[in-house]
């Protein structure tokens, strides 16, 4: 299984580029390259587009693939990652801006998807499909025709007798930061 974690977009709602930010002391992005890094992936890798994201996560020993479309939207970065990835049974594609995920939650993906309950892994909070999300190489060639900022909800929307949703009771482990306030509350 290859981790992609998606770490190029623009902080739009933020103001500036919220995966520098501290949160307990150490900026967002390395609390998700971190647990991605504790998991024994086969490959894991870091789609960015700042120069200064590239740097921190560098000095973790993670591939970096730069992702020049990235104004064009999160597919784009989906793209990237399997574009620089080595071949692979599937995908766990991570945001980076999700401090509070933790190597248990996605334990229990990965066991959902190596017990063979679904190719699309999706996990919920309160209801909600969050991330990460597991895709089996099966789903490939789509993911690679994907266009915007939707990422794989086209994908999960399309097939759903093929996804298996794993409910995670603490919606902080699924939180994204997204704004100033979001950020405060946690730093």
């Amino acid at each position: 299984m290859t981790a992609i974690i998606l770490a190029a977009g623009f902080s739009k709602r933020f103001g500036k580029e919220k995966l520098l930010m501290e949160i307990k002391n150490k900026p967002m992005i390395l609390h998700i390259v971190d647990v991605v890094l504790s998991l024994g992936f086969a490959e894991n890798i870091l789609v960015y587009r700042n120069e200064e994201i590239k740097e921190i996560a560098a000095n973790r020993n993670i591939k970096c693939a730069y992702n020049a479309m990235a104004a064009k939207g999160q597919s784009t970065s989906i793209r990237c990652g399997i574009r620089n990835s080595d071949p692979t049974d599937a995908y766990i594609f991570f945001t980076g801006d999700q401090p509070f995920i933790n190597s248990e939650a996605v334990n229990r993906l990965m066991s959902a998807f190596k017990e063979g309950k679904g190719s699309i892994i999706v996990p919920r909070y309160e209801g909600h499909n969050g991330n990460p999300v597991i895709f089996s190489s099966e789903w490939k060639q789509e993911l690679e025709m994907i266009s915007g900022d939707t990422g794989g909800r086209k994908i999960i929307r399309s097939h759903p007798g093929k996804v298996y949703y794993v409910d995670i009771a603490d919606t902080k482990i699924g939180m994204d930061i997204d704004t100033i306030e979001q950020y405060n509350l946690f730093k």
